[in-house]
C-alpha cells in the first residue's frame, strides 16, 4: 500500500474555498486508472514542504512564502529542468544501453525487454508519484514529471490544495 500527493498548482494565486478536495476526484479518471482513492486526511504545510525540499535541494525551483503564510509559490529556475531529471536520464540511457545490447532470445520471449521498456517509461515519466492538478475548474491531473517539462522558466506558481492518494 503506497501513498503520495496530488498538488494544485496555478499560475495565479488560489483562494482556499477554490482548493481541490477529494470530492473533486469521485468520478474522476485518475480514480480506478492510478489510484484507488483521493483523501484530503493530510498535512498540507508538511506536503508542500516535502515538495519543496525536493525542488530547492535538486536547485530546480526557488520557493517564496508571503507575509501572510498563506500563499506559497515558486519558480523554476534556470537549468532546473535539466537538474530535475538528471538522474531519471541517467536510469534511462542504462535501460537502453541494456536494450541495445539484447540479442535476439531475449527480445523474443520478452520478460527482459519488458522489464527495460518499464524502467526506461518511468524514468522518462514516473506515474505512480507526485501529480500536480492544474486547472482550477476542470481538475486535469499530470504527473509531476510532466508538469515540471511543460513548465515556463522564471513563471511564478502558485500551490493550492494538496490531497493524498492511495495506489
Amino acid at each position: 500500500m503506497s501513498h503520495s500527493r496530488i498538488f494544485q498548482i496555478s499560475e495565479k494565486p488560489l483562494v482556499q474555498e477554490n482548493f481541490i478536495t477529494d470530492d473533486d476526484f469521485h468520478e474522476h479518471w485518475f480514480v480506478g486508472s492510478v489510484a484507488e482513492y483521493v483523501s484530503g486526511d493530510n498535512d498540507r504545510s508538511e506536503d508542500i514542504r516535502c515538495l519543496r525540499d525536493r525542488l530547492t535541494n535538486l536547485r530546480v525551483a526557488r520557493f517564496g512564502i508571503d507575509k501572510s503564510y498563506s500563499r506559497i509559490s515558486f519558480v523554476i529556475l534556470p537549468e532546473g529542468k535539466e537538474r530535475y531529471f538528471s538522474h531519471a536520464y541517467e536510469r534511462f540511457v542504462e535501460a537502453r544501453k541494456k536494450t541495445i545490447e539484447m540479442g535476439l532470445p531475449e527480445f523474443a520471449s520478452g520478460v527482459v525487454f519488458a522489464g527495460l521498456a518499464h524502467q526506461m517509461e518511468s524514468a522518462f515519466c514516473e506515474k505512480f508519484a507526485f501529480y500536480v492538478s492544474q486547472n482550477e475548474n476542470e481538475f486535469d491531473i499530470v504527473p509531476l514529471d510532466e508538469f515540471i517539462r511543460g513548465a515556463e522558466v522564471g513563471q511564478r506558481y502558485y500551490i493550492g490544495g494538496v490531497l493524498d492518494y492511495h495506489y
